[in-house]
């Protein structure tokens, strides 16, 4: 599908609906997720660190750009959209096949302003070893759309089908899309899709974007979550967030703390600590030596 639109469907799609389209294009708009209210409160949480971060320094990451990092930790209704049933269940479809469990990789609020050029296109695969094209899909990304995504005020601009290109191809002007959609909307795409933030040729609008992104569990977070979202604050988080952050073993092996189940650690973690209890005790399950293998 190269050189066509971005696929649009409905919030009432189904999991299996949106596996396809990224099997087939590598990328998918659903449209109007969530409700403006619930865009504007995300806004409203992050807000008292939005106001407070400078813009980019750079060509990558732009010179009228700002990029609040962390959102795991700084606002709850964050934390309740990552667990969202569509968003988890595509999720299930395209990475699950790959690995035990996947997990958060990271989350920022991405606000492109006016006179923002547009971001060098690249692909987010380039964080890893990794040649294409492959049938493996290792890492996910989704694009909240808080304010509308227009031509004019920068929505990141997509290659569909990019994803079955090898690691020469170049892509052209004209095989570039825009990921134009309401607030509310989302946009997900995997790691070997061609994509980089439009400009803003407004006078006064910016765009504002939840980006959350994922990968399968037996690679290294790109945020280290761990540093965001330290024990203490953790363990005030459900145990879906916890494991999604990282807080639970990889079977077989990738992740223990002292041969345990790190969630086991949350669990009354102050107590823990400060008891030194033996994390050895005889008869523990430490809920680490599974059998399981899954062959990748």
């Amino acid at each position: 599908m190269i050189g066509s639109s971005i696929e649009h469907v409905p919030a009432t799609a189904s999991a299996d609906d949106l596996a396809a389209l990224l099997d087939r294009d590598g990328c998918v708009i659903v449209d109007r997720l969530l409700t403006e209210a619930r865009c504007d409160q995300i806004l409203a949480e992050l807000d008292p660190w939005m106001s407070r971060t400078p813009t980019g320094e750079g060509e990558w990451l732009g010179f009228e750009t700002r990029r609040t990092h962390g959102l795991v930790a700084k606002s709850p209704t964050v934390r309740e959209e990552l667990c969202n049933p569509l968003i988890r269940g595509t999720l299930d479809l395209v990475l699950g096949p790959w690995c035990d469990s996947y997990q958060l990789s990271a989350s920022s609020t991405t606000s492109i302003g006016p006179g923002e050029s547009a971001q060098e296109v690249h692909r987010d695969a380039l964080m890893f070893p990794f040649r294409h094209p492959t049938e493996r899909v290792a890492y996910v990304t989704t694009f909240w759309a808080l304010a509308p995504f227009t031509a004019e005020n920068g929505a990141t601009r997509v290659v569909p089908g990019s994803h079955r290109w090898d690691d020469d191809r170049v892509a052209r002007d004209d095989e570039f899309t825009q990921a134009i959609m309401d607030k509310g909307s989302v946009l997900l795409f995997t790691y070997a899709v061609h994509h980089g933030g439009g400009a803003n040729t407004t006078a006064d609008v910016w765009r504002h974007a939840l980006f959350a992104s994922f990968v399968v569990g037996w690679l290294r977070q790109e945020e280290n979550q761990y540093l965001v979202s330290p024990p203490d604050v953790a363990q005030h988080y459900s145990e879906d967030i916890q494991r999604l952050i990282g807080y639970q073993v990889h079977r077989p092996f990738l992740g223990w703390y002292d041969l345990q189940e790190p969630l086991k650690l949350l669990d009354g973690y102050q107590e823990t600590t400060e008891a030194n209890v033996d994390l050895y005790a005889e008869g523990e399950d430490h809920g680490v030596l599974s059998k399981r293998v899954k062959r990748l």
